[in-house]
């Protein structure tokens, strides 16, 4: 069934199972992001009104106190809360608004009967539950005024299904300050259920995502629903990979009409899940079990797994996002960041690479396929270089200016992003992996994966703030697998500085090793503890330190 089938089903099954408390007006199927609300400005207002005879053909034919509406978001939209909106009623007597009636109209005669936040998730109904409830008199019109006073706007606003209703909205929006002036006539009608108290139990649900039998669907995915009618207080979930659901979720009791499971589910599985609304006045009856099937897995189990970057470019599995290295970090699109196929050592060749050119306020994230890594011994290891702009390692020497510039490998699940995902990153502003050291002529790095087995992706971030150096950072020869080498243990040596009196540690310098960790023991026979780490190949000691013994430990 194709989405515009489905919703229109949806709405053919709310219209026919309505009780008496619910009022709906509009099935049209139409799109637009202007009324009740429109989200791509900081502010804005909007008035519109639904006449008498369409409140009476929706069943609003007595005095109602109406406690709800709600609104047929038409967008993918999840979790996108908007501060600070006030609604407000009132009595409207005409039918359209005429060419003179498109002021703001005050708030003076209406019934604000909400004030506060809103969270919109689509594409389904949300409904706005009244802090005063309005008074309805049977016979006349009603006009609602929106006043969005959030202040900030942020991507993603929704969208709204209509009825087309010659000049039966006027809005106005702008960013500086809430608007005053006179907006703009409009035919977007809006779909829109009000609801009184509840007379009997509630209506079964309808699921809106995943839909029944829905397949491919993602291992993420939060679990949404719309009731059908009845003023539901509350709602019961079943959950699970059995039939009747229940070996993950049995009658858990939610308020709202979504869920996230606790943990992401597994892939190509069939789950089944049930929701069961409830008010005052008892559970809904015959209410449906649904059923979907995660996507199959794609994660890649075949080690070791190699990636050159010699093909086409991404390669199969790899994406690329704009986004800064802060809490929380946010990704752009796939495509967005400034990663791309580049000479490896800045040397024209058939040996290509990833890479970046650092050379103001850039960033972003080079971000590996899903892989599930079977034991704690495998490593990540890629060659990493850092050069002058399009200058070989024989050309000029890349520019040291850049206090601000980081280069990080983040591992994660794919899904979420945090700075506590980072396991290693090179600064120059403390870390003992110093970015400016990464030689021009590269050498390989290597990320122990212990602690990180199962389903994992890998993220290289590359990024500067400030316009000084103008450099290029490149990976090459990215490798996931059992190590490939074994890094040899360095001869240690211990001398005396007749200079200053002071002990030296010192040992040769171990081909690929980035870092050198210090581990000290007052007695040989005892546990060494790490003491300190360098990039150099000797330490100096204090002279006031006591005698000790020393290890020395290469690391990539």
């Amino acid at each position: 069934m194709n989405k515009s089938l489905t919703l229109i089903f949806l709405l053919l099954l709310c219209s026919s199972m309505l009780l008496a408390g619910d009022y709906l007006i509009g099935s049209g199927t139409s799109t637009q992001n202007k009324v009740p609300v429109y989200g791509y400005n900081n502010y804005g207002w909007s008035k519109f009104l639904y006449t008498s005879s369409e409140l009476s053909s929706a069943g609003l034919v007595t005095d109602t106190l109406l406690t709800r509406m709600a609104f047929q978001v038409s967008s993918t939209t999840a979790n996108y809360a908007m501060d600070n909106q006030k609604i407000y009623i009132r009595t409207f007597y005409d039918s359209s608004y005429g060419s003179s009636a498109v002021n703001y109209p005050g708030t003076s005669g209406f019934t604000n009967v909400y004030n506060g936040s809103i969270t919109w998730n689509g594409p389904g109904w949300v409904e706005i539950e009244f802090q005063t409830p309005y008074h309805y008199y049977y016979g006349y019109g009603l006009e609602i005024l929106w006043e969005n006073r959030d202040g900030s706007k942020i991507g993603g606003p929704p969208s709204f299904y209509y009825t087309s209703l010659s000049n039966s909205c006027v809005y106005k929006n702008q960013d500086a300050s809430f608007p005053t002036a006179n907006g703009a006539r409009g035919n977007y009608h809006p779909n829109i259920w009000f609801v009184s108290e509840a007379t009997d139990v509630p209506n079964p649900a309808a699921a809106t995502l995943p839909l029944s039998d829905a397949t491919n669907v993602g291992i993420n995915t939060l679990l949404r629903w719309n009731h059908t009618g009845g003023s539901p207080t509350g709602y019961r979930l079943w959950l699970g990979t059995n039939n009747p659901p229940s070996n993950i979720a049995a009658a858990f009791i939610l308020t709202e009409a979504n869920y996230t499971p606790l943990t992401y589910l597994d892939y190509g599985t069939t789950y089944y899940w049930r929701i069961v609304p409830f008010n005052d006045l008892g559970p809904a009856v015959d209410c449906p079990v649904w059923s979907f099937t995660t996507v199959a897995d794609p994660s890649i189990s075949e080690f070791p797994y190699t990636e050159t970057f010699d093909g086409a470019f991404n390669p199969i599995g790899w994406t690329d996002h704009a986004g800064a290295l802060v809490e929380p970090i946010v990704l752009g699109a796939d495509g967005s960041s400034q990663w791309q196929s580049d000479d490896w050592l800045n040397i024209a060749s058939t040996d290509k690479a990833a890479g970046m050119n650092i050379w103001g306020n850039v960033s972003g994230y080079f971000i590996s396929p899903l892989f599930n890594v079977p034991s704690d011994d495998f490593v990540i290891e890629f060659d990493l270089a850092l050069l002058k702009y399009n200058q070989p390692p024989t050309g000029t020497p890349p520019a040291l200016t850049g206090t601000d510039d980081r280069f990080a490998v983040l591992i994660g699940d794919g899904f979420t992003w945090s700075t506590a995902n980072i396991v290693k990153e090179w600064n120059n502003s403390g870390s003992v992996y110093v970015y400016n050291n990464i030689p021009v002529n590269g050498n390989t790095i290597r990320i122990p994966l212990s602690g990180h087995t199962g389903r994992i992706k890998i993220a290289i971030f590359a990024g500067s703030t400030i316009s000084n150096a103008d450099n290029d950072i490149m990976i090459n020869n990215f490798r996931i697998g059992l190590p490939s080498s074994i890094l040899t243990t360095p001869e240690l040596n211990i001398s005396l500085n007749t200079i200053n009196d002071q002990a030296v540690l010192s040992w040769d310098t171990v081909s690929g090793a980035t870092l050198y960790k210090i581990y000290k023991a007052s007695d040989p026979t005892e546990e060494y503890q790490l003491f300190d780490t360098t990039n150099g190949t000797s330490y100096n000691l204090n002279s006031a330190d006591a005698a000790a013994f020393f290890k020395i430990k290469a690391e990539y």
